[in-house]
C-alpha cells in the first residue's frame, strides 16, 4: 500500500519530464508513474494537481537555465511541499565522476550513468540522445571513464538550415533509415545517420576499452531514441526515463 508519494522532475534543455514515485510505510519503491513532458512554465505555473496527486516532496534535476529554480519553488509553494536539487557529486553510490570540477558534469549524465550502473553492476555504456546527444562509459568499479557530446536531431537540422539554403528536414519520418531522393529528406535522414553512427562507434569504442571477455551493456535514453533506425535501438537496453530512475537512488 503506497503511504508516500514524491514527484521526480527532470528539466532538459528544453522540456521537463516529471513522475510520482510511489513508496511502502518502510519507505521501498512500489512504483514509479510517468506523468509526461511539459513545458517548463506550463507544469510549475499552471499545474494539474488532480494528476500530480497528493505528493509530499518534489526532487529535481536541472540542466536548463539555472533560474528554473525559481519555477520549482513556485510549484512546491502551490503544492505546499519541500524541494530538493539534486547536483553533481565528485563520488555517490559507489560511482565516481571523472571530471576535475564535479560540478561541470551534466546532472543528466550523471543521474543516467548512475541508474545504469547501479541497476547492471557491470560495466556499462549509457548514451542519451535528447538537445544533445551525450555518452558516458563507465566501468566494472563504478569509476567514470569520460564521455562525448554532440548535437543531438533538431540541433543538426538547424546548424544544416540556418547556415546553407537547405530545406529544413526535421519532423515525422518512418523507421527505415534510408538515402533521401529529395533535400528534405536527405537532411533529416542524414542527421539521423549521424547519431546511429554515433551510437555505433561508441559502442565499439566502449568495448576497446576493456578486456576482451568484458562487454560493456548498453544503456538507450532520451526522446531523441525514436530518430535511430529499430536495428540500433536493439543493441541497447531502451529506457526512456533513465534520468528519473536515476533520482530515484536520492529518495531512497
Amino acid at each position: 500500500m503506497t503511504t508516500s508519494i514524491k514527484l521526480l522532475i527532470e528539466i532538459g534543455n528544453s522540456k521537463l519530464k516529471a513522475s510520482q514515485l510511489h513508496l511502502d510505510a518502510k519507505g521501498g519503491v512500489t512504483g514509479m508513474h510517468y506523468l509526461g513532458s511539459y513545458t517548463v512554465t506550463g507544469f510549475c505555473h499552471r499545474p494539474n494537481l488532480e494528476e500530480i496527486g497528493d505528493v509530499d516532496q518534489i526532487i529535481f534535476s536541472n540542466v536548463g537555465d539555472p533560474k528554473n529554480y525559481q519555477h520549482i519553488n513556485a510549484l512546491a509553494r502551490l503544492l505546499k511541499v519541500n524541494y530538493q536539487q539534486i547536483t553533481s557529486p565528485t563520488q555517490a553510490f559507489g560511482v565516481t565522476n571523472s571530471y576535475d570540477d564535479h560540478t561541470k558534469l551534466g546532472i543528466d549524465r550523471w543521474l543516467a550513468f548512475l541508474a545504469a550502473y547501479k541497476e547492471a553492476n557491470a560495466p556499462v555504456v549509457v548514451i542519451d540522445i535528447g538537445t544533445a546527444m551525450t555518452v558516458d562509459v563507465v566501468d566494472g568499479e563504478g569509476k567514470h571513464l569520460g564521455g562525448w557530446i554532440s548535437p543531438g536531431f533538431r540541433l543538426m537540422n538547424l546548424a544544416l538550415t540556418e547556415h546553407t539554403a537547405l530545406v529544413r528536414g526535421g519532423g515525422h519520418h518512418g523507421e527505415e533509415l534510408s538515402f533521401g531522393k529529395n533535400t528534405k529528406a536527405c537532411v533529416q535522414n542524414g542527421s539521423r545517420a549521424a547519431l546511429a553512427g554515433t551510437v555505433l562507434y561508441a559502442i565499439q569504442k566502449a568495448k576497446s576499452m576493456f578486456d576482451n571477455h568484458v562487454t560493456p551493456i548498453v544503456y538507450l535514453t532520451g526522446g531523441g531514441i525514436n530518430h535511430l533506425p529499430p536495428e540500433i535501438v536493439e543493441l541497447g537496453n531502451n529506457r526512456p526515463h533513465l534520468v528519473l530512475e536515476g533520482l530515484i537512488l536520492y529518495v531512497k
